[in-house]
């Protein structure tokens, strides 16, 4: 048995010395730069996976969302080819209201999960856009930028990678990846499409659609469009006049260094 044992042993060494497929060495180098998080929001199942496709010029260099235009470039270097400078994107949660200022049609009881809870009649929420709270986005965060408080997932944006696993996991598509420069800017923090009376009943923080943010705005930026306040980015000089304004609370302060500042809440 012993002797067999020696045999198979040096027949599978000979056959995995033959056999063996020697890896592009690129491969193991990109993979240095990459976040190797494998959180696939490439469309692969894994770095390592990303890097073969990359090495053979089946996936562009560009193709790590998570890593930015800094990992874009290093790699476009080590192939040889040129990468183009994208604008990076994070997530940004469209509500505004912490669990205690939400009113509730019923209490919900089960899996504490959003997802679960979107299931059962929509969850217990009057509000039928408001989040859930029950954390699936922090869960599905990889990079831990997002944590919970009293309810209401916290993006912190310095360590949001944009991958948008939290946008996969958000039942009712409140989180979406946008564009937010290195200026603060203004943000209507609410999505919730029904009029003024009903949707201030369901919620001490939604948007009324009362206009003031479009009377009062000096560079007609704002404007309302679905019961909602929506504010043109491209017009917006960040005054701030909105969000002094506003009788709810639900336009925000926005900033990658300060995450998310409420003007009325008292901050996040």
């Amino acid at each position: 048995m012993g002797g067999l044992a020696a045999a198979f042993a040096l027949f599978l060494s000979i056959a995995h010395r033959k056999l063996k497929v020697e890896e592009d060495p690129r491969v193991e180098r990109i993979l240095e730069i990459l976040p190797g998080a494998n959180c696939g929001a490439c469309g692969y199942a894994s770095c390592h996976a990303l890097a073969e496709e990359m090495v053979k010029g089946n996936s562009s260099v560009d193709s790590c969302i998570a890593g930015g235009n800094n990992t874009s470039q290093k790699i476009a270097g080590i192939l040889g080819v040129e990468s183009e400078v994208t604008q990076s994107k994070i997530a940004f949660l469209r509500c505004g209201a912490f669990q205690s200022e939400r009113k509730k049609k019923a209490e919900y009881e089960g899996i504490k999960s959003c997802q679960a809870a979107d299931m059962i009649a929509g969850g217990e929420l009057t509000c039928a856009y408001g989040c859930l709270g029950y954390g699936d986005c922090q869960t599905a965060c990889l990079f831990d930028a997002i944590s919970m408080r009293n309810g209401l997932p916290q993006i912190e944006l310095a360590r949001c990678t944009g991958c948008g696993n939290c946008v996969k996991a958000c039942p009712r598509n409140l989180i979406s990846l946008e564009v937010l420069n290195e200026e603060p800017q203004y943000r209507v923090v609410c999505s919730s499409l029904d009029k003024g009376k009903k949707a201030r009943t369901a919620c001490e923080r939604a948007c009324i659609a009362c206009g003031i943010c479009v009377k009062v705005c000096p560079f007609d930026a704002c404007q309302i469009v679905d019961n909602l306040a929506v504010i043109d980015q491209r017009n917006c000089q960040s005054c701030g006049i909105c969000a002094e304004r506003c009788p709810t609370g639900a336009i925000h302060l926005v900033s990658r260094c300060l995450s998310l500042v409420s003007s009325k809440a008292g901050g996040v």
